[in-house]
């Protein structure tokens, strides 16, 4: 399982590996630019006949360059390496500078923008790959404007760009930040937050990791894992209906009654045993005939036309999992219902869609919430609601305030996106598969139905929660392979969910 880290996490295994495990910071540059040089002479040997350029800033991003230049060097010798910015002051990326000098390879030091303007009227135009090297996962802020030139010359050049650790100017903890588009992006030992959130995956190209030999013994507490397998509820060939779990999808009200329809088939799709739909009076009988194995059944009412506490629970004392919020509606009765099943649900809850916004409308309801049976499903704006944060502060830090939600209010937290993120006590699983076919109105309540299935199947709910996005997604993906990702429809999803080779 590979992991993912933060800036400071990466940066604290390298001192550790260091400092105290004896292993040579020369040694870790050594390993890491030799590794990737490998990695670019088996992609993309072609490029390397027609020349090389090499973008070295002046720390150890720099002197993985300058390492992968002297490995390169072996298969040839029309390498270029620009030194921007100031000398390297780091004494492994000086050592590995004064080494290509001793091998003829040509550097031209830029060290500003006048420098630069005069150089590039007279670069050479017979070169066909481009290696980022300037800055690692220690930037943060702005670019200087003359780095930007370069990497967008370059960039528009249609050059083949590949970046080292990361693409120059994308912040390791988030992925913004002012980057060009990289073809392949080597990131050295695991990757980090950058790689996967916000802008990352778009501007990182092809990701592939390499390992330098970091010690996993420091590797223990960090959280991030990369979900990139699905793991199957187990089910047994004499088993019986009741063995899969019995679903409860409460939601639906005049105008949304979709919602509730494709959350309850996408949880028989996906193998609960039996799925019931609790909706409401006016709109039951939507519900009627759109699927002959879902069993559907009016709230109960008390005589001032609210739920009745007492009946509706009693409706759900044989629940082995429920979802509550798929076009649920925003009203005092669906804010009333919230509460007496947040307040007395004996079985694993999954919380979504409007059942969200009116939590964020309920602190009361908080504490109630703490427990990992409870799964919570936002997209981005409704995590803002649940956390009392802005969407900058969002996007500025998204792994940390995932994290910070999931300690404070102890339950499973899944946040939708085109990276989701699904943290529980002490783990944040990162699930990439997915693409725009996703990005359609309904696709949360199937999500949503496929989590509550898998949890009847007794996954446990981090593990279902993770396992029903890794599948959502990848299913997405293997039918955009078919047809236009603009043409699938969420009920696409739904009819194909089995077609995942495990």
């Amino acid at each position: 399982m590979e992991m993912v880290l933060s800036r400071q996490e990466m940066q604290e295994m390298d001192r550790l590996t260091i400092s105290e495990f004896g292993i040579p910071a020369e040694t870790l540059m050594e390993v890491a630019g030799a590794k990737c040089a490998e990695i670019i002479r088996n992609v993309i040997p072609q490029d390397l006949d027609n020349g090389v350029v090499i973008l070295c800033g002046s720390g150890n991003n720099g002197g993985d360059g300058y390492v992968i230049a002297r490995h390169l060097f072996e298969v040839t010798e029309s390498i270029l390496i620009l030194s921007l910015g100031k000398p390297p002051i780091g004494k492994e990326a000086r050592m590995n500078r004064e080494r290509c000098e001793k091998l003829d390879i040509t550097i031209v030091d830029v060290p500003d923008a006048k420098t630069w303007e005069i150089f590039k009227e007279t670069t050479p135009s017979e070169f066909a790959l481009v290696i980022d090297a300037v800055y690692g996962i220690g930037f943060k802020g702005k670019l200087p404007a003359f780095v930007e030139d370069v990497l967008n010359t370059f960039r528009y050049s249609s050059l083949n760009m590949v970046a080292i650790d990361i693409p120059s100017g994308a912040d390791a903890n988030n992925g913004t930040g002012y980057v060009y588009r990289a073809d392949m992006t080597l990131a050295i030992e695991e990757y980090k937050y950058g790689h996967l959130l916000n802008q990352g995956p778009a501007h990182c190209g092809i990701l592939q990791r390499v390992p330098i030999g970091i010690p996993v013994i420091y590797k223990e507490t960090a959280p991030g894992v990369l979900q990139d397998f699905f793991i199957s509820p187990f089910r047994r060939e004499d088993a019986h209906k009741g063995n899969f779990g019995r679903i409860y999808v409460i939601g639906g009200s005049t105008g949304y009654t979709g919602s509730a329809r494709l959350c309850a088939k996408a949880a028989l799709r996906s193998g609960a045993g039996l799925v019931h739909i609790m909706s409401r009076r006016e709109v039951i009988c939507h519900y009627a005939a759109f699927a002959d194995e879902v069993m559907n059944f009016q709230i109960p009412e008390d005589p001032q036309g609210m739920p009745d506490a007492e009946a509706v629970l009693d409706k759900l004392a044989n629940a082995d999992c429920i979802v509550i919020g798929p076009g649920m509606g925003l009203d005092a009765y669906a804010q009333n219902l919230l509460e007496i099943v947040v307040t007395n649900a004996k079985c694993p809850l999954v919380i979504d869609a409007d059942a969200i916004t009116l939590l964020a409308r309920s602190p009361a309801l908080y504490p109630k919430l703490k427990s990992d049976n409870v799964v919570l499903t936002p997209h981005p704006g409704e995590f803002c609601r649940l956390a009392a944060i802005n969407p900058e502060q969002l996007t500025q830090d998204p792994a940390g305030e995932v994290l910070r939600l999931q300690e404070a209010w102890g339950c499973t937290l899944l946040l939708k996106g085109h990276t989701t993120m699904c943290c529980s006590t002490d783990e944040l699983n990162f699930i990439r598969t997915g693409n725009d076919a996703l990005a359609t109105g309904g696709s949360g309540d199937i999500l949503a139905g496929i989590i509550a299935s898998f949890i009847g199947q007794n996954l446990h709910p981090s593990i279902a929660a993770t396992s029903a996005a890794f599948l959502m997604g990848r299913t997405a993906e293997k039918l955009s392979g078919k047809r236009k990702s603009y043409s699938i429809l969420p009920s696409d999803i739904i009819e194909h969910l089995g077609d995942l080779d495990e």
